[in-house]
């Protein structure tokens, strides 16, 4: 039990690096196209900057006053998110008995990780509930969205990769 449990955390992480690598990859594309805006990476390396000293919320990340490091704090909040994400899909598909390759599963979760900015992100930049009160070019709900679709491609794409090894 315990080395299986290990076994699917490694296979977690390996999944939350690709999936969040797909989500980043096909979220440039699909940003660069028109398709999606979404917010800005620092604007969230900001926050996570923030929450260590102490303010969760902002009644605007932007006009909050830029801080030395916040994109790399984005990336790295970014990637670790996407690996703890990863690691609970596997080990609840595990859990469950089903297959972490599973196209629907892995979409649904992907969409699913959406509560986490409609709920949270959003209202704490000041953005609101689902980002409504957030600039209307950013289209901060469809972005996130699609970039959460992208991260469970990613998962079931990693997971089908593994199938195949």
């Amino acid at each position: 039990m315990y080395s299986e449990t290990i076994t699917s955390i490694g296979y977690g992480v390996c999944y939350g690096v690709a999936a969040t690598v797909t989500m980043d990859v096909l979220g440039t594309v699909s940003q660069r196209i028109g398709l999606t805006a979404g917010a800005k990476g620092k604007w969230v390396g900001r926050w996570y900057l923030g929450i260590a000293q102490g303010q969760f919320f902002h009644s605007d990340i932007a006009a909050s006053p830029e801080q030395p490091g916040e994109k790399w704090a984005a990336l790295i909040g970014h990637y670790i998110i996407g690996i703890i994400l990863a690691v609970f899909y596997v080990l609840g598909a595990s859990w469950l008995g089903i297959s972490p390759g599973l196209f629907l599963v892995a979409i649904g979760y992907g969409l699913a990780t959406c509560v986490f900015p409609w709920f949270l992100v959003f209202p704490a930049l000041g953005f609101g509930l689902f980002g409504r009160q957030g600039q209307p070019e950013l289209r901060l709900f469809f972005s996130s969205l699609m970039n959460h679709f992208f991260y469970g491609l990613g998962i079931w794409w990693t997971a089908k990769l593994f199938q195949l090894s």
